[in-house]
């Protein structure tokens, strides 16, 4: 089954790919804010380094995890269920490209197509297929230092110590933005493996949580927005009344090893506080959203362009984060409903979040506290 992929060390923005240099990056821009489509050559005037395998395999990539689906039949099946086969034709990811569509992106959702032309339908429905992560560059089938399957394989396997640590997630889930020259720095698109090695679980692999074991072997379903029960046992949750119009939400990680959420830009959590009047009605509303928040602001070289200002996202570490939202004095006294969410951000409408599409949502935990501040009679 081994099959001479060309070998790529790095990669580049291809010629006649094409970025949109004053937006988010591709997972999601503000409607209306992107720029014209422009070669990266005049965009940049430098190489722009992509993310992710960005193999560009081609078609066989496709004939040759067909040929691995005949064997794996079992674990086919919870790819074929899982997002990374579907990392391409996510409709919520379909709409964002449709506003950049850039070889940034197709790196890690489409890797084996040409990163400079449309994507072939074949490649398209592989997304990130087993070949992607099971088959390197040289050709070899890659595994873990103890995996099952290559005490028994019928072909020659390759362990790596690499794959069952987070390197072998770390391509697609931590990368700069796309626009370093404009930036004037690094700054981290996604950063989920600095935060797993700053957590108490930096030594526990990624495969461990999201790939447990069923059935003996390791799930490929790799599950997380698709499995709310998953993403509720995440965090506790905790409301108190703290005042005569406020509640005190605290939210503690439970065995999270990276900041919650983690990975794209536009993952956040919705806390939401509504003072009931006698009529059921609401009297007062307050949100906030935990996430990473942006400000339009020029650049060094005076594009405006957004930066992250500032971080409240639960974690990575295990303390939980306090969040205190203070109603108005009409709900003195009054029942306040609580709610806490996790949410996809299809894409936001404005650039600090309050206005935004949401793709879909978990419901954490809700309720309501009495009028009654605690320590009060």
């Amino acid at each position: 089954m081994r099959n001479a992929f060309p070998t790529k060390s790095f990669r580049l923005l291809a010629a006649g790919a094409w970025m949109t240099p004053i937006a988010l990056g591709g997972c999601g821009a503000v409607p209306g804010q992107t720029s014209e489509k422009v070669p990266v050559a005049k965009a940049a005037q430098a190489a722009v380094f992509l993310p992710g395998p960005g193999r560009e395999r081609g078609l066989d990539a496709a004939a040759h995890n067909a040929a691995c689906e005949g064997c794996h039949s079992d674990i086919a099946r919870e790819w074929r269920d899982s997002m990374h086969r579907r990392a391409h034709v996510d409709p919520v990811y379909q709409r964002a490209f449709a506003i950049e569509p850039m070889a940034f992106c197709q790196s890690c959702h489409a890797p084996e197509a040409d990163l400079s032309a449309n994507v072939p339908q074949p490649l398209a429905d592989l997304g990130i297929g087993c070949v992607t992560c099971h088959v390197d560059d040289a050709g070899r089938i890659v595994s873990g230092p103890a995996s099952d399957f290559a005490k028994t394989a019928p072909h020659d396997v390759a362990r790596s110590n690499s794959f069952s640590t987070a390197d072998a997630c770390a391509a697609c889930h931590q990368f700069e933005f796309p626009d370093r020259i404009l930036r004037g720095g690094v700054e981290l698109m996604q950063s989920t493996v600095d935060e797993h090695a700053r957590s108490a679980f930096a030594k526990t692999a990624c495969a461990d949580c999201h790939m447990p074991r069923v059935e003996g072997h390791k799930s490929h379903r790799f599950g997380v927005t698709d499995q709310p029960a998953m993403i509720r046992k995440a965090v506790k949750v905790r409301v108190d009344r703290s005042g005569p119009s406020s509640v005190k939400i605290a939210i503690a990680p439970q065995g999270v090893g990276h900041a919650f959420p983690t990975g794209d830009l536009f993952r956040r959590l919705e806390l939401t506080a509504e003072a009931v009047g006698p009529e059921f009605n609401i009297v007062d509303r307050q949100v906030r959203h935990l996430t990473r928040h942006f400000e339009r602001r020029a650049s060094h070289r005076g594009i405006a362009m957004p930066f992250l200002v500032a971080d409240d996202r639960v974690g990575p570490g295990l303390e939980p984060s306090v969040v205190e939202l203070q109603l108005s004095t009409e709900a003195s006294g009054r029942p306040i409903a609580w709610r806490v969410a996790y949410q996809r951000v299809e894409h936001p409408v404005s650039v600090d979040g309050t206005d935004a599409v949401i793709a879909d949502e978990v419901v954490l935990a809700e309720g309501v506290v009495d009028g009654v501040a605690d320590g009060e009679l």
